[in-house]
């Protein structure tokens, strides 16, 4: 049980040390995607990021049937983890083109996905319609 709780202290720790790394070293002007294309984005493969590099991520709490942040802007190559941390089931839905299509996440379940192409994506979860989701993703 003490093992359990320390792992869960240590992913919030660095769950909170990721949102602040990504949300103060990223311009945060309002980005309007009504017009943007959804067209989606690809998987990365192992190939595409370079081995002396890490790919920078970045954690999306699921909580209190919705997600946090709600709208993230990433560069390329950002590796998004999605965490259930609500005890109702939840699941990660490109609202259209597929590109997201997470099985149902039980509480403390995640879903992880690599974004290289720049693009906008809005998404959603299946169960709970309401619970929305966008994406920005840049090349800068």
């Amino acid at each position: 049980m003490k093992k359990l709780i320390i792992a869960i202290v240590v992913l919030m720790v660095v769950g909170i040390g990721v949102y602040y790394f990504v949300f103060n070293n990223q311009d945060n002007t309002p980005v309007d995607t009504s017009q943007t294309d959804t067209s989606p984005a690809q998987t990365s493969t192992e190939t595409n990021i370079p081995k002396t590099q890490e790919a920078p991520s970045i954690i999306v709490d699921i909580e209190k049937f919705s997600f946090s942040p709600e709208t993230i802007t990433i560069k390329t190559g950002t590796k998004v983890t999605w965490v259930n941390n609500d005890s109702a089931p939840h699941t990660i839905t490109s609202d259209s083109g597929g590109l997201l299509n997470s099985k149902t996440l039980s509480k403390g379940q995640s879903f992880s996905f690599t974004f290289t192409d720049p693009d906008s994506l809005k998404y959603h979860c299946n169960i709970h319609p309401t619970m929305k989701g966008n994406i920005i993703v840049k090349s800068w």
